[in-house]
């Protein structure tokens, strides 16, 4: 996984205004830098699953700064990245089990490729230019202030909830669920971490395991 470049200048009392251009534009450089080895045709796995973790982690970005009227720009890239990341692994796995159906798979990565190329396009033609306009804009509050801590406390409660859920009803929906959320919560905390380094410490050791886990 392609590791976020670290953002200067943020701490406990760094204010959006200052901060928030430079966490918007960092998460966007990010992702533009996974896109920079994408040579034509459909991308490698690797490629692909660093694009997503990029797009991942400028969603977190939005989140935080409050920009989610920008937030479906970036899922539509996203949800084109996963369909075809999860034929990619779904080839992988077949490959010497059951030749036939990944014969299938293989015709529906094709289209998934197709619609991810007009995904691409349509991200450097209408997303990029919105985004880096956003980026350029006005934000209010302090990483560590009133809003941000609200917003993480929604969704440390959202993750024990579906936690919970999980664990009383361990089914692969319930367990996806946890997954995401705990995606969100770890690049929130990667984020936050100057303001709250003990709290993200501490998450951030166990996130990253639980969320490997899930995943496999």
């Amino acid at each position: 996984m392609a590791k976020a470049t670290p953002i200067r200048g943020l701490s406990a009392h760094a204010a959006l205004r200052e901060a928030g251009p430079r966490i918007l534009a960092g998460r966007l450089r990010d992702l533009q830098r996974c896109m920079r080895g994408l040579s034509g045709g459909l991308p490698p796995a690797a490629a692909v699953h660093d694009l997503r973790v990029a797009s991942r982690r400028l969603r977190a970005a939005l989140l935080l700064l409050r920009r989610r009227e920008q937030d479906a720009k970036v899922k539509q890239l996203q949800d084109s990245l996963g369909a075809v990341r999860d034929l990619q692994l779904q080839i992988a796995w077949l490959r010497g089990r059951d030749e036939a159906l990944a014969t299938l798979r293989k015709a529906r990565l094709e289209k998934a490729g197709r619609a991810l190329d007009r995904a691409l396009l349509a991200w450097r033609l209408q997303a990029l230019p919105q985004l880096l306009e956003t980026a350029a804009g006005k934000f209010s509050g302090r990483l560590s202030g009133a809003r941000v801590r609200k917003l993480l406390r929604q969704r440390l409660l959202r993750f024990e909830e579906r936690l919970e859920m999980a664990l009383q009803t361990p089914v692969s929906p319930a367990m996806h669920a946890v997954r995401r959320t705990a995606k969100q919560l770890r690049y929130l905390f990667e984020l936050v971490r100057p303001a709250f380094p003990a709290l993200a410490k501490t998450l951030l050791a166990e996130l990253t395991p639980l969320q490997a886990a899930l995943g496999k």
